[in-house]
């Protein structure tokens, strides 16, 4: 008799177990999603339309539509590769036309978007990011798209970018929005735009960010900055060139950051509540006047010169003095130097660092003596945590830097922590290990690696990390370092190689 199989009953055709899921277990899933992805989960349960509308944020990027072939040719392009002009023009026509195609799906996408439920979809984001090619129909699309965000809406960070074409024009857009709207916006980031104007009218404005201004962009723009938005607490420039010689900065603004840019000076004349600043290139030479509340700073030197021949001027070394003597505030303190060739000469400040409690000194190039820190060490008297990071290199440690010998010592009475990557027991280093535990009379935690890497958590903290292997230490040099350091004037609470 055959046996009878047990059948299931079939579910109702109308059951959508999709949006029969939790309203949080949804949410969760869609702030994992980029906008795009998001917004196309509404085809897939009636619930799930909705849904998207309530996200915080909307970001509509360019970059998100186009084939990576894209990038890989612009990028051979920038190495002018190929070298044919022939296999050029085979090479540029596609990509023009991949440009043009892009933005046609770009502005089909944010059209269906704008014009959901007959253009009347209530939504509520609070930031909106957009990048895009600038083109006819996609200037108007985007003018369009940033009224109805902010003016409807309710956007209070905006963020615009406008990816320059290969062989296309300059962009030059200019955001389109009305004086109420502007008093709304908190937060605006622009790049590759021009600055609006009436920046009076953006009374709310406490944070913005220009990126890849043109070359062209007169010194007078930025200043309005700073004179027209009254609330303004945070600014960023990054790759911004200028008209003129120098930049006068006179604001209230408590965050500075300059990054790659082209000013040949930047003044800062007047900034009263300044309290975080970054300079991220060394074209800039920074003039200081009134900076009475700096705490948190974060220099970058590349300088250049053969780094076997003693240049005739070192000149770096006045900027960082400068900027050093100019700074009593100063609570924590990050000095990077880059660039394939490096030099730095360091003289008695003339003010002592009365404040600073944490400095990290990092991409030390390892022909360089470190003893140049004791410079620092000795204007800064309530210093708690020196951290040096020395870069690997096939040059020789030699005297590549200015540093005149002295037998003078100083108590570091505050001092609780040394780390120092690539440290390699040559020399000099073993001298300058000497004259810290020599020195410093409450030192609990002592790190020696001689591999690792500096890891930042944002511009003005970080942390050292080691790398992760067998300590490759030999046992006569464990031995000969921890006989150095119970010479010192206190035990050590904890001592580590790595």
């Amino acid at each position: 008799m055959p046996r009878l199989r047990r059948m299931r009953p079939r579910r109702a055709v109308e059951e959508d177990r999709l949006s029969a899921l939790p309203e949080e277990l949804i949410r969760l899933i869609l702030s994992r999603l980029d906008t795009r992805s998001a917004l196309s989960t509404a085809v897939l349960a009636r619930r799930w339309a909705r849904v998207p509308r309530e996200l915080p944020a909307y970001d509509f990027r360019v970059s998100d539509i186009l084939l990576p072939e894209y990038d890989q040719t612009v990028a051979l392009r920038r190495l002018n590769l190929p070298r044919d002009e022939a296999l050029c023009r085979i090479v540029d026509g596609p990509m023009a036309s991949r440009e043009a195609s892009t933005m046609r799906a770009f502005v089909d996408g944010v059209t269906g978007f704008l014009e959901a439920d007959g253009g009347a979809a209530r939504r509520c984001p609070k930031t909106l990011r957009l990048e895009f090619f600038q083109t006819d129909d996609g200037g108007r699309i985007v003018d369009r798209l940033i009224t109805t965000a902010v003016g409807a809406w309710g956007v209070e960070d905006l963020e615009v970018a406008v990816r320059p074409a290969f062989h296309g024009p300059a962009p030059g857009y200019g955001i389109p929005l009305e004086d109420g709207d502007r008093s709304r916006l908190r937060s605006l980031m622009l790049g590759n735009c021009t600055l609006p104007p009436n920046l009076h009218c953006y009374d709310a404005l406490t944070k913005l960010v220009l990126r890849d201004m043109a070359a062209s962009t007169p010194a007078d723009v930025y200043e309005r900055v700073f004179s027209e938005c009254a609330r303004l607490q945070v600014l960023h420039l990054t790759s911004c060139g200028c008209v003129g010689d120098s930049l006068v900065v006179c604001s209230q603004i408590r965050e500075l950051v300059v990054e790659g840019c082209s000013f040949m000076e930047m003044e800062l004349r007047d900034l009263p509540m300044l309290a975080r600043l970054a300079c991220l290139t060394n074209t800039v030479e920074l003039v200081f006047g009134s900076v009475p509340c700096l705490t948190h700073t974060n220099l970058t030197f590349s300088v250049e010169g053969d780094p076997l021949v003693l240049p005739p001027v070192p000149h770096h070394h006045d900027q960082l003095n400068q900027f050093l003597d100019m700074s009593p505030t100063m609570e924590n303190l990050v000095i990077r130097f880059t660039g394939p060739k490096t030099w730095i000469g360091v003289k008695k400040l003339d003010k002592p660092l009365l404040h600073l409690k944490r400095l990290l000194v990092a991409d030390v190039p390892s022909n360089w003596d470190v003893s140049w820190t004791r410079t620092l060490l000795m204007a800064a008297p309530s210093l708690e945590v020196l951290h040096i990071h020395v870069a690997h290199s096939k040059i020789p440690e030699t005297y590549g830097i200015i540093w005149s010998r002295t037998s003078q010592k100083q108590c570091h009475p505050h001092m609780k922590e040394v780390v120092m990557i690539g440290f390699t027991l040559t020399r000099l280093q073993m001298e300058f290990l000497k004259y810290v535990v020599s020195t410093c009379t409450s030192l609990q935690r002592l790190v020696l690696l001689k591999d690792g890497c500096v890891r930042y958590h944002g511009l003005w903290n970080w942390d050292m990390i080691g790398e992760q292997q067998e300590c490759r230490w030999r046992d006569h040099d464990k031995r000969e370092v921890r006989r150095m350091i119970k010479s010192g004037p206190s035990p050590l609470v904890e001592l580590i190689f790595g």
